[in-house]
C-alpha cells in the first residue's frame, strides 16, 4: 500500500510549482536573469544540502555522463526560460496549460527515438490536445499575430524541451539523483550568463529607476523561487515519487495547472473567454487520460 505522507507531500509540492507563475510574475527581471538566479541559488541549495544530508559529490560519475548532463543542463535552461517567456508575453494560465503538454511530445519522440508504438487511444489524446491549444491560442478570433499566441508557442517549445530532458536522462546511469541535478543547474546558470552578458548583453540587476518596493519584493521573490521551489522542493518531490506509483504521480501533478490556473484567475486577475477555457480543459484532460494509458499499458 502506498504511503499516504508521500502522497501528501508530492500534492503539496505540486501545489508550490502552481505558483511559479505567481513568484516570477513580481520579479522584474528579464526571463533569462530569472533563470541564471534560479539554477544558481537552487544549485547551491541542492549541494548544501547534499553535505548536510551526509552525502558526496560523485564528480566521477558526472564525468562519466558529461555529454547527456551538458544536453539536458542546456535543455533545462531553455525550458524555464521558455515558460517563463509564455508567462511573460500572455498569460501564466495560458503558459501553464501549454506548457502541461509535454506528456503528448514525450509519446511523439519516444516512438521515434524508441520505436515505441503509438496506441490509438495515446493518438487520440495527441489530437485532442493538439486541438485544445488551437482553441486556447484565440487563433480563430485574433489572427496569428497577438501575444497569446507567442505565449502558445513560448509555453509549447518548453514543453518539447522539458520532454527532450525527460528522454535525455534515460541513458543517464549510475549517478545519483543530487549529483544530475547539481550539474544541470550549474551548467544552465553558466549558460544564461554567457548569454545574458555576450548575447543580449542584459543586466543581472533591477533597472535603477524601479521602485524600492519593487525591488525588495523582487529580491524576496528570487530568493523563494531559487530556495524553496527550486533547490528545497526538487529534493523533496524527487524523494517523494520513488515511493508513490506512477499512475498516483501523473494524476497529482496535475494540481500545478490547478493551482496555477487559480491563482492566475484570481490572484492576478487574469482572463480566458469560454473559447479558450474549453481549450485548457481539453489539453488538460487530453495530458492525463495519456498519464493513466501509459501507466495501464
Amino acid at each position: 500500500m502506498e504511503d499516504r505522507k508521500y502522497k501528501i507531500k508530492i500534492a503539496l509540492i505540486c501545489a508550490v510549482f502552481g505558483t511559479i507563475g505567481v513568484v516570477t510574475h513580481f520579479i522584474k527581471l528579464s526571463s533569462a536573469t530569472i533563470v541564471f538566479y534560479r539554477a544558481l541559488i537552487g544549485g547551491i541549495f541542492i549541494v548544501f544540502y547534499t553535505y548536510l544530508s551526509g552525502k558526496s559529490i560523485n564528480i566521477k560519475s558526472m564525468i562519466d555522463n558529461f555529454a547527456i548532463l551538458v544536453a539536458t543542463g542546456f535543455f533545462m535552461g531553455l525550458n524555464w526560460v521558455l515558460q517563463f517567456e509564455a508567462f511573460r508575453v500572455s498569460s501564466v494560465a495560458l503558459g501553464t496549460v501549454c506548457y502541461n503538454t509535454m506528456p503528448i511530445f514525450l509519446i511523439i519522440f519516444a516512438s521515434f527515438i524508441f520505436k515505441e508504438k503509438i496506441t490509438i487511444k495515446s493518438a487520440v489524446c495527441i489530437l485532442i490536445a493538439t486541438f485544445g491549444v488551437v482553441l486556447i491560442s484565440n487563433i480563430f478570433y485574433t489572427g496569428i499575430y497577438t501575444n497569446e499566441v507567442l505565449g502558445c508557442i513560448y509555453g509549447l517549445l518548453g514543453a518539447i524541451f522539458y520532454a527532450l530532458i525527460v528522454i535525455y536522462n534515460r541513458h543517464l546511469s549510475d549517478i545519483e539523483l543530487q549529483d544530475k541535478i547539481i550539474f544541470q543547474f550549474a551548467f544552465s546558470a553558466i549558460i544564461m550568463a554567457v548569454y545574458l552578458i555576450f548575447i543580449t548583453k542584459d543586466r543581472f540587476t533591477f533597472e535603477k529607476n524601479l521602485p524600492t518596493g519593487e525591488v525588495i519584493v523582487g529580491v524576496f521573490c528570487i530568493l523563494l523561487l531559487g530556495l524553496f521551489h527550486t533547490g528545497y522542493c526538487y529534493v523533496h518531490y524527487f524523494d517523494a515519487v520513488t515511493k508513490v506509483k506512477a499512475k498516483t504521480v501523473g494524476i497529482l501533478t496535475y494540481i500545478d495547472p490547478l493551482v496555477a490556473l487559480f491563482l492566475s484567475f484570481f490572484v492576478l486577475k487574469e482572463s480566458m473567454n469560454m473559447t479558450q477555457l474549453i481549450g485548457a480543459i481539453l489539453i488538460l484532460a487530453s495530458t492525463l487520460a495519456n498519464e493513466l494509458i501509459e501507466e495501464e499499458k
